[in-house]
């Protein structure tokens, strides 16, 4: 496997895996994903990569690239990008933006950073009615209305039925790419909605659904034994949850996954938070937020469940030289920034686990796409899992509905 799990303070959950939720549950998973019932299961096995690589032969042609969307409809992609962006200058063969949000000053700001003669926009909805991707495309477009052939460089993902933004991209005679309608958004990320930008930025996109497929495989092969290590977390969580632990941290340590923290705060919210019931994510990103949230996760109520995600150690970074004059700070001379990563890393795990407050920690093999692609599937599962077990729809989100209805009341107003 491309990842490893190790849990602490969960011990006295064990006896849980006899439970009837936990195996109806389990079943149920197990039964779909042999089936492959799901959308983002299906998609895997698809004949569509030299389709993505056409779509994304026509959008290097520009310099700059706009995806549009909301959610699932740019949190995937954005992960996706991450792996092969620097943390603090975007490094990539294209100028990838995710404009995710309808704040006007931050819009313009970047329009007025790029050439727009030499941008081309990717519109993402999967309903085709999200208000705020439609506001976006209108707000862009009167920017680039002296272009020429606007066709051209505008491409749309949205499902094949009548909606607005199909509307549009058939009046308007945008390039097309369909989004499955058996796929969520929150659950895209290994459809054309994630691989397209990820394609762009340098990802091998094949790689990451291979690493989707081998978790599958594996959690197929071995079943049962396989599928208690890895799922017994996931039943802590909901038993805890019984006993007033509502919180669920995930902290990476390693700064590329960031992003994925927050895709997998929308999968995780979105999903399981429904009659009452749920858990609330929250993302931290190790080192920096032990100058910030630790002190309350140590110190703090006892209501959190906590995902450490770091990497093996590493040997080959560079040692450090730490003197200074004629002195040397000892600690730190001739060691490397990632052994005191690991080191701080260690010693947020144990001193959580000395509190003893319920953990796992996941170890990556490496930060590549195969082991991406794996994390991300056994999430994926996760979370469907835990919804079964609070009795939950994983596919649904209708509370949110009410707002989108009062929102278009407000605009009439």
């Amino acid at each position: 496997m491309f990842f490893s799990q190790t849990s602490y303070n969960l011990e006295n959950f064990k006896s849980g895996l006899k439970s009837k939720i936990y195996n109806v549950s389990k079943e149920k998973l197990m039964q779909n994903i042999t089936k492959r019932s799901y959308g983002f299961i299906k998609c895997l096995y698809e004949n569509d990569i030299k389709k993505i690589e056409e779509i994304c032969k026509k959008l290097t042609k520009f310099k700059s690239i706009l995806f549009l969307g909301t959610g699932g409809s740019s949190l995937g992609g954005k992960t996706l990008v991450s792996l092969k962006s620097n943390y603090y200058k975007q490094d990539l063969k294209k100028n990838i933006f995710f404009i995710e949000n309808i704040d006007e000053d931050s819009i313009v700001g970047l329009l007025n950073q790029i050439n727009l003669d030499k941008t081309a926009v990717v519109i993402t909805s999967k309903s085709g009615e999200t208000i705020e991707t439609l506001s976006q495309y209108f707000f862009i477009k009167k920017k680039m209305k002296k272009i020429k052939n606007l066709n051209e460089r505008f491409f749309v993902i949205t499902e094949n039925k009548k909606s607005t933004l199909k509307s549009i991209q058939e009046e308007e005679k945008f390039n097309y790419v369909e989004h499955k309608p058996d796929i969520g958004g929150r659950y895209s990320i290994f459809s054309v909605v994630g691989l397209i930008p990820a394609k762009l930025a340098g990802v091998d996109i094949k790689k990451f659904r291979d690493g989707g497929i081998s978790f599958l495989e594996n959690l197929l092969k071995k079943k049962i034994k396989y599928f208690d290590n890895y799922f017994l977390p996931s039943l802590s969580l909901i038993f805890l949850n019984e006993n007033s632990f509502n919180i669920s941290v995930m902290m990476p340590y390693i700064e590329k996954l960031q992003n994925f923290s927050l895709w997998y705060k929308q999968l995780w919210a979105e999903s399981t938070g429904k009659k009452g019931k749920g858990i609330t994510p929250i993302n931290s990103l190790g080192t920096i937020d032990q100058h910030s949230q630790l002190q309350l996760f140590l110190d703090g109520p006892r209501d959190k469940f906590f995902t450490i995600i770091g990497k093996k150690k590493r040997f080959d970074s560079i040692s450090l030289d730490c003197s200074f004059g004629k002195k040397k700070y000892k600690i730190l001379d001739k060691k490397n920034l990632e052994k005191l990563m690991y080191a701080e890393m260690k010693a947020t795990i144990t001193t959580l686990k000395n509190k003893g407050n319920p953990l796992r920690f996941i170890e990556l093999e490496k930060v590549d796409e195969i082991t991406i692609g794996s994390l991300t599937m056994f999430f994926f599962l996760e979370t469907i899992f835990c919804s079964y077990m609070l009795k939950v729809n994983p596919f649904d989100q209708p509370a949110v509905e009410e707002s989108k209805v009062l929102t278009r009341k407000y605009l009439k107003k």
